[in-house]
């Protein structure tokens, strides 16, 4: 079974691993911020929620 917990992952180097653009949001503005610049651009992006 996959487990998120143990070891923790970490997505952003992950995606970029895979040439995937990303970003770790940790508070609503940087959020808004990534979202609005990937909308502005083609192609995959990860953004990284911590709630």
């Amino acid at each position: 079974m996959f487990d998120l917990q143990n070891p923790t992952l970490d997505w952003v180097a992950l995606a970029k691993g895979m040439g995937v653009e990303a970003v770790r949001a940790e508070s609503r503005r940087t959020f808004e911020d990534a979202f609005a610049s990937a909308m502005k651009q083609r192609g995959p992006r990860l953004i990284e929620a911590i709630i």
